[in-house]
């Protein structure tokens, strides 16, 4: 577990989250912000600066099908939840490629969705590989 930033009463840590989260004492901390895997690469292509590129970014990025990525997103929810204060809150960043089973399992471990907040992002990339 290595320490990648701390001031004050911050700490943030670089690493794989579920060794960190099972280092942390339960219930000591006041907010999670999580940027899981969004599953996309699947040997696609895409526009960048007007190049065609591969969207594969590793095999941590493949999806291993949807049960398995239900698993996953269970796994480190659930690292999440035994970390987290009574009145701790998770805020989770995702696309509609992930976000809905990264739901179903925030739901399914017990915790309540307050809100869902969409960001409109005008200079997307085209879908040039038509998937």
């Amino acid at each position: 577990m290595k320490k990648f930033y701390e001031k004050d009463n911050i700490t943030l840590f670089l690493g794989d989250c579920i060794e960190i989260l099972n280092k942390a004492t339960p219930e000591s901390v006041d907010m999670i912000f999580a940027d899981p895997p969004y599953m996309l690469s699947n040997g696609g292509i895409t526009c960048q600066s007007g190049k065609v590129v591969s969207v594969n970014k590793a095999e941590w990025d493949k999806s291993k099908g949807l049960d398995e990525d239900f698993a996953f997103h269970k796994r480190w929810i659930n690292a999440c939840k035994r970390v987290l204060k009574p009145n701790g809150t998770i805020r989770i960043s995702g696309t509609y490629h992930s976000i809905y089973v990264c739901g179903f399992a925030l739901q399914k471990e017990g915790f309540a969705i307050l809100n869902d907040i969409c960001c409109f992002k005008p200079n997307v990339s085209p879908n040039m590989s038509c998937r």
